[in-house]
This record gives structure tokens, sequence and C-alpha cells, in this order.
């Protein structure tokens, strides 16, 4: 049995428009991408939904993991598992290396988890039901490409968060966000149904949330602090010092208010809708004293 964390590779071919599959199938054929799929699966486990395991059947040489919502579905030589997670480890045991085949859902829900993405970018736009998620260049290096006539392989590696601070002021996209946000609090720890916040804080008080204006207002939610988000797009580490204290201070010296918001992979400051765009230029100029 493995016990190390595995490595989580997601494998797929995508259109320039996003596309990755239609109506259950591939929209192309391409024999150089198929054995490159071959080479990269082969000998590993791979994980994949139901939709895509009716597909492609049962590939020789590689486990077939199947996640599925049905308790009752059953293929034979395939296994089964019931959420990401469990396919993940039920893979790990066997492999340090576990490999994403699709299709749309599980690849949006695996990209977070994953530690390289071999994609074949194909030089055309297709027609198609099912995407692959975006690849934040942010999170995402590219180590290497392989140019051919109308695709290439190109092979991406997730980048290390960052913790040197001029590094990260240099690296600093500020994106503002559309729409408008406000602070609301509900009773209890559960998220009522129907609302999608942006960000949750769980409090003594109640469960506060960080909602669209209007869905806080269809909801009959009162709420403070109107606001728009600005995405920080670099990859902070969470144990970075002083990302959080330089934007706040830069942002107070033109004397708007910021809630900074800590993700996994990004830090979010929600400030005063008017003062938005003046927030922007604010954070833009910060960038511009770390590389001139």
């Amino acid at each position: 049995m493995i016990d190390a964390a595995p490595t989580v590779v997601l494998v797929a071919a995508v259109a320039r428009n996003g596309v990755i599959g239609a109506a259950g199938t591939m929209p192309w054929h391409i024999p150089a991408d198929l054995k490159r799929f071959k080479r990269l699966t082969m000998g590993h486990p791979m994980v994949m939904g139901r939709k895509t395991f009716e597909s492609m059947g049962l590939l020789p040489g590689r486990r077939s993991i199947v996640i599925t919502r049905d308790p009752h579905w059953r293929a034979p030589g395939a296994e089964v598992a019931d959420s990401l997670d469990r396919a993940i480890a039920l893979g790990a045991q066997t492999d340090p290396v576990v490999m994403v085949v699709g299709g749309g859902e599980i690849y949006a829900q695996a990209l977070p988890r994953a530690d390289r993405l071999e994609i074949t970018h194909l030089d055309l736009s297709a027609p198609g039901d099912t995407v692959f998620p975006a690849i934040d260049p942010a999170l995402w290096a590219v180590t290497d490409r392989e140019e051919a006539d109308g695709y290439a392989f190109v092979t991406y590696r997730r980048r290390r968060p960052v913790t040197d601070l001029d590094e990260l002021l240099r690296s600093l996209q500020p994106e503002l966000r559309d729409g408008e946000f406000v602070y609301c609090s509900v009773p209890g720890d559960r998220v009522p149904d129907g609302l999608a916040p942006v960000a949750t804080v769980r409090e003594d008080e109640g469960l506060t949330l960080v909602l669209a204006a209007e869905q806080a207002a269809d909801a009959g939610l009162a709420g403070t602090f109107r606001c728009r988000q600005i995405t920080l797009r670099v990859h902070s580490a969470l144990d970075a010092v002083g990302l959080t204290a330089a934007v706040a201070t830069a942002l107070a010296t033109d004397g708007i208010a910021a809630n900074v918001i800590a993700g996994r992979h990004h830090d979010h400051v929600f400030v005063p809708a008017d003062d938005a765009l003046r927030a922007v230029s604010a954070l833009q100029a910060l960038v511009h004293t770390r590389t001139g």
C-alpha cells in the first residue's frame, strides 16, 4: 500500500474554445493524441466520471475508477467510488500517481487538487457541451511544450506559493470582479437554501455571508458595506508575511476602506463600491513602485 499523498495528474485534449466533448464523444480524432494518452496513463489508475467510462470503456493495463452517485451502478472490470476524494484514495492504494481523465465536472473538481496537467491544446474551435476549466497562469507554469501541426502537447505544473513580499508585489495583478456585494448575517452556522455567498465567516453571533447585493435583497436580508470584490491574482502562500498589510496600507493611504479575505489560492479585497476603481489604481501603483 502507498502511504504518501499521490501525485494527481489531469489529462485532456482541449479545443481553443475550451470544449473537450460533445454528447459524450470527442469531436475530433487525432492519433498522436491517443498515443500520448496511452503513454501517460499506462500502468496508472484512471479516475473518471460514469459518462466518460461509458464512452471509452475498459482500457488494458490501467485501473478504471468510476465516480458515480448511483449506489447500484456496476460495470465489469471497473471500480466504483462515490466521490472524487474516495476515487483518488482508492487509486493511491497501489500507485503514487493518479490520472484524472474526465469528464468536465470531474476535471473541475480535481483541478484544485492537481499537481500536473497534461493538455493537448487543439488549434481549432469545436461545438460541444463539455468544457475544461480555465487554467489560471498565476497557479500553473508551462514546463514543457511540443508543437505539432494543428495542436500542441503542453505540460503544466502547479506553481509553488510565493512567500517573499517583494516578489508577491512585483507579480500582483488586481482584478476587479463583476457585481456588487453586501455583508449579511444569518443565525446558526448553515447557509440558507438558495443562497450562494462568495465568502462565509462563522462567528458566535451567527454566520456572516458576503452575498451579491441583488441576491441579498431578493432574500430579504439586510446588508451592510455595499462593496466590490478585487481578487489579487498572485499565488501567495497562506503563511506569507506582509502582503495583506501592504495592500491595506496602500488603500488606507488613499482613504479607502478594505476588508481582506484569504482564499486557498488568492486573497480577495472587498472595498466600498464607489471606491472600487480608485482601489484598483492604488494597487496598480503599489505594483509599479516594486517594478519601476
